[in-house]
């Protein structure tokens, strides 16, 4: 197993100047090894027809996932659990804070140092219109955004509703469980950083599973209005539980499928939905990344065992079999039992045609959730910067474009696609950033758009592109004890 070793470093000041004889030094070894134990049963590998090396794989993905849960994930954190609430307690609307954590414990977390953490579980409505819980994260800087034309002694920090791309299917997808909050330096800690306080639902279904009721909470994955409800609930609890330090004006972010929800939401607030009304007030647009505009073009039968495993909650007919092989059923059966992440799936809906229906597409219900699921060419409340890469594999660039050049001509708005040349999913986000930052900014500082209208643009690269780092190759590890912290490696 792989070692290394963890200095602390005990620095002795006398007159303001360091004693670097006094310096004393010591050394504890912190293992990489996952704490976690996770191993499939022999019923398990037997219901989902697997191999033992099929197994094996399946085993280290699942514990490598849960080395990266803070406090043991959602099932062994007690503040997801609200099934203790008294029954006069139980939210009669959605957007209300059912319980809060107002000051979040940090060290389980790998955020930035001088950010801070808080919780809410919080009521919203899902698809079917039924009243739920869910939780959301705040992420706080450690200075507010000094921007002009505001009171820049005040204590309340401009918002930025976040919403994130798939993170899991289940309690432990939250971001919000994750010790670097999934998207990490991507978005929320620059944003942080940036000076916004970061709103960030996890989406009903995952953090939260169970209701106040004992009833199960399936995540509607993929329906944008659904995470979109989600998004402006959690914003409207966010705001009533930290009056004196949020704004009341807000911008959106999204990526992928919150891309999707986050251009849902400007749909609801561009219809004019009465049930948002008072947070439209402070809606000042929204940034939307790699939209998923044509959500069942991927084949992928994980994808698709991801949106078919709960649509019988919203499609009561709907049956696994209508897009699956009784292999691909077995397998989302045991996908349920062990609540397995994207990699999980992955190692396991294989090979494809052993697993989908080869006409499933073709199926009413293919076509009924293409509805739930795309954004696009309905009216919307701008202004839109939408950011896309030309070398995104997971959501065609080319798809986007089209969705957007269709939306303008029937509804005409400001909405404006800016290109990343060779970008891909994720790397497009930090090639834009300094452009996405600068628009977020200009928005709550009430300035026009600079280009109004549907227009097109391109992100310019300093240097030649093929220059530059294709794809990132690492990301921000917990310290591995919370007494542990690091700077610079090996730095006094």
């Amino acid at each position: 197993m792989v070692t290394f070793l963890h200095y602390t470093v005990i620095l002795l000041f006398g007159a303001a100047k360091l004693a670097t004889g006094q310096a004393v030094l010591t050394a504890a070894t912190q293992s990489t090894g996952w704490n976690a134990s996770f191993e499939l049963s022999p019923e398990q590998l037997q219901l989902a027809n697997l191999t033992s090396d099929q197994g094996a794989i399946v085993n280290t993905i699942i514990n490598f996932d849960r080395s990266q849960l803070a406090n043991g994930g959602a099932h062994e954190d007690d503040f997801y659990n609200i099934q203790n609430l008294p029954k006069d307690q139980w939210p009669s609307e959605a957007g209300k804070t059912i319980k809060l954590q107002e000051f979040t414990d940090p060290s389980p977390f790998s955020i930035p140092a001088k950010t801070a953490m808080s919780r809410i579980i919080y009521s919203t409505i899902n698809a079917n219109g039924t009243l739920i819980p869910a939780s959301a994260y705040i992420l706080w800087p450690y200075q507010a955004k000094a921007l002009r034309g505001r009171n820049h002694t005040g204590s309340r920090a401009p918002v930025v509703l976040w919403t994130h791309g798939t993170s899991g299917f289940y309690a432990n997808g939250a971001p919000s469980t994750h010790r670097g909050l999934f998207y990490a330096d991507i978005v929320p800690f620059a944003l942080a950083e940036a000076g916004y306080a970061v709103v960030a639902p996890d989406y009903a279904g995952l953090g939260v599973d169970t209701s106040w009721d004992g009833s199960r909470i399936p995540h509607q994955y993929f329906v944008r209005e659904a995470g979109a409800s989600d998004a402006l609930n959690a914003l409207k609890a966010a705001q009533e539980s930290f009056t004196n330090h949020l704004s009341r004006d807000y911008v959106v972010l999204g990526h992928s499928q919150g891309g999707a929800v986050a251009w849902g939401l400007s749909e609801i607030l561009g219809r004019n939905d009465t049930k948002f009304m008072d947070v439209a007030k402070g809606y000042r647009g929204a940034v939307i990344a790699a939209p998923p505009t044509e959500a069942l073009l991927s084949t992928s039968a994980g994808f698709l065992a991801w949106v078919a495993k709960d649509l019988d909650q919203i499609y009561p007919s709907f049956n696994l079999s209508d897009w699956f092989q009784p292999l691909g059923v077995s397998r989302i059966q045991l996908l349920n039992q062990i609540e397995g992440s994207q990699m999980v799936t992955f190692s396991m809906f294989s090979p494809e045609e052993m697993i989908v229906q080869p006409d499933w597409h073709e199926t009413w219900s293919a076509k009924a959730f293409e509805q739930l699921a795309n954004p696009g060419q309905r009216p919307f409340k701008g202004p839109l910067l939408l950011v896309h890469g030309t070398e995104d594999t997971a959501v065609p660039y080319n798809l986007t474009r089209a969705t957007a050049q269709k939306t303008c001509q029937m509804f005409p708005g400001d909405l404006e696609l800016l290109t990343v040349p060779r970008g891909s999913h994720f790397a497009a986000i930090n090639a834009a950033k300094q452009t996405w930052l600068r628009w977020i900014e200009d928005r709550f500082e009430q300035r026009p758009v600079v280009k109004p209208g549907c227009t097109e643009s391109q992100v310019k690269s300093l240097l030649p592109i093929e220059s530059y780092q294709v794809l990132p190759n690492s990301f921000p590890l917990w310290a591995g004890a919370p007494q542990w912290s690091y700077e610079l490696p090996t730095a006094l």
